[in-house]
């Protein structure tokens, strides 16, 4: 494999893509051959996995490699065929390959899609809402054959040309609701999991319990709010929500906002395991240690909130599943199993993961 060079202007994964091209058409990868794993490739180049990822994904979808499930990644033995197999497939929509939640719903899918003998392809946006709609024109045009859906929390913005599209292709919406439509949809049961992660805060005995939310209009950060709020009112307390969006910066900012006004907060639920980080280095800097002066418990059970300094109690979503689920809605539709019109919301189980954010280890329960 080539060289990258970070001062080119061409973006990282651009250029992992075309030194892994390199080695293709100079037969360095022969056809039928498995290539480097994405760790591998991150580690040739020194990128993130994610980057990687992203080139890898890009070569798949034009027809160059494919995918098995729990072996690895392939060159195709006929490139000459690449562009007859993309001219109609199943189209993943994700709002970006950074997330690790993201790419296990695209791992539970793939392994439907592979038993049932499927082609797909990835379409990402990088969390914007104008490219979405690019991507929705597109699919539109070439008649795909179905989407699955990753929806973010700004996908209603795009709701006219996803009408036009839900009217004339089979399309199953993953993680976020979209308002005024009616369409398949797979999503987590976040009223429980926003239930339960903050009575087990309670339980604790934490009472001063901040819940740092979402967008409000995301269904899933209104879940979450709303499972905090029927758990705190349950106990006699009283919810104290601040709003943020999803990403690492706003849980810093936030947080440190909220401890220049306040220093009664025992425990902070972050929307998600990136809020949390986020909260995590604001806490750190301003000299709160965690858990022993206040906890922190996350959302999403992302691979980030396993490895941090204090692991992270938080709520998995059984994001694999929920790619199964969304997966096998879509092809029973396509193969005329299912109505074309027909619509289901299915809720998929949420699981309370607890680690010592919360101080669970510590030997002297916390006194108020």
């Amino acid at each position: 494999m080539g060289k990258i060079n970070e001062r080119k202007g061409i973006p990282l994964p651009k250029q992992i893509k075309g030194a892994l091209l390199k080695d293709i058409k100079e037969g360095r990868i022969k056809p039928g051959e498995k290539i480097p794993s994405e760790e591998e490739i991150a580690e040739k180049f020194g990128v993130s996995r994610m980057t990687a990822r992203e080139a890898v994904i890009e070569l798949i979808n034009e027809g160059y490699l494919y995918r098995l499930p729990g072996k690895g990644t392939f060159l195709k033995e006929d490139l000459s065929e690449k562009k007859e197999i993309l001219k109609k497939t199943i189209v993943i929509k994700v709002p970006n390959l950074k997330n690790s939640f993201y790419y296990e719903i695209i791992g539970g899918a793939e392994i439907i899609f592979t038993q049932r003998e499927y082609e797909f392809k990835i379409l990402t946006e990088r969390d914007n809402p104008v490219e979405e709609k690019e991507i929705f024109e597109k699919i539109l045009k070439e008649k795909e054959e179905g989407v699955l859906l990753i929806s973010a929390y700004y996908t209603h913005t795009n709701l006219s040309v996803l009408k036009k599209m839900i009217e004339k292709i089979p399309v199953v919406v993953i993680d976020v609701k979209v308002p005024q439509i009616k369409v398949d949809t797979v999503i987590s049961d976040d009223f429980k999991g926003g239930f339960m992660i903050t009575e087990h805060l309670i339980e604790l005995g934490y009472k001063k319990i901040l819940h740092l939310s979402g967008p409000s209009g995301d269904s899933s950060a209104d879940g979450r709010r709303d499972g905090y709020i029927e758990s705190m009112k349950k106990y006699g307390l009283k919810p104290i929500i601040r709003y943020t969006k999803w990403e690492l910066e706003d849980g810093y900012f936030e947080t440190k906002k909220i401890f220049l006004n306040r220093n009664d907060i025992e425990s902070i639920f972050c929307c998600n395991d990136e809020v949390a980080i986020g909260c995590f280095k604001a806490l750190k800097e301003i000299g709160k240690k965690v858990p022993e002066e206040v906890s922190i418990a996350g959302y999403g059970n992302m691979d980030i909130s396993k490895v941090i300094e204090v692991p992270f109690t938080t709520v998995d979503q059984s994001p694999e599943e929920m790619g199964k689920i969304a997966a096998n809605l879509l092809l029973d539709k396509i193969e005329g199993k299912r109505k074309f019109k027909e619509a289901e919301e299915i809720k998929v189980n949420t699981k309370l993961i607890i680690r010592n954010s919360c101080g669970i280890y510590i030997p002297k329960k916390r006194e108020n």
